[in-house]
């Protein structure tokens, strides 16, 4: 069950179907999703400005790792084709995220976006990041490379918290990460994307993150309440 400050436990990263933009460890392909775009123009700016904000704070756990540098998945994830962008299922954003009463008209339009745009899936470009680490895109093949060496390792007894090895064909990085499209109010001064990161089979956190536009630009609000974790 899944209420306010819930936290939802897999027996595997790669078994979570539950979630509403069925989040999976290996590429979305193979007919289920819609194929990859470039992203409207009018959505690049604010989207990396969120991105690049949302990547190194502390959304989700391993954010303070040591590392030289970041992984993630080069295509934003999305709904599966087959599931309607208004199912709503438990871990969809209007079911995760409550809004202060006086705001929930702007939020609205933030939820009619996300209604719009669920199924859509954006190629990411490394040269529109602004991080003080090195960041790599990983493609298809690269996501199965990580996921081979990572998916399988069983924590010792004694420490069941213990984290896969990272693969030696990305040492330096803590985990995959990944984003949702941004999806925005009208005026793209209220934002939310769903944001992760996977680590191995029992090894992954999970969660919406809700964003204000001020002069200093794009802060984190408390309003989202579910966190998902293997």
């Amino acid at each position: 069950m899944i209420s306010a400050g819930s936290i939802v436990r897999s027996t595997a990263v790669h078994c979570i179907a539950v979630l509403g933009l069925s989040f999976t460890v290996f590429a979305q392909t193979d007919g289920k999703y819609a194929s990859a775009t470039e992203m409207p123009s009018d959505r690049i700016a604010d989207s990396y400005a969120i991105y690049q904000q949302v990547l190194p704070s502390n959304a989700i756990e391993w954010s303070e790792a040591p590392r030289t540098q970041w992984l993630l998945e080069g295509v934003t994830t999305a709904k599966p084709l087959s599931v309607a962008c208004d199912a709503s299922e438990m871990t969809d954003l209007p079911k995760t995220v409550t809004p202060p009463p006086e705001r929930k008209a702007e939020w609205q339009e933030v939820l009619d976006d996300f209604a719009a745009h669920c199924h859509d899936r954006y190629q990411l470009h490394a040269e529109n990041f602004k991080l003080a680490l090195p960041l790599r895109l990983l493609d298809k093949d690269a996501q199965t490379l990580y996921w081979k060496g990572v998916t399988g390792f069983m924590p010792p007894k004694g420490n069941i918290m213990q984290a896969p090895p990272t693969p030696d064909d990305f040492k330096g990085a803590h985990g995959l990460h990944s984003f949702s499209a941004v999806y925005f109010n009208r005026n793209h001064t209220l934002a939310a994307t769903y944001f992760g990161m996977g680590c191995g089979s029992l090894c992954g956190n999970w969660t919406w993150v809700v964003l204000e536009k001020t002069s200093s630009g794009w802060n984190r609000l408390p309003w989202a309440h579910v966190n998902m974790m293997s």
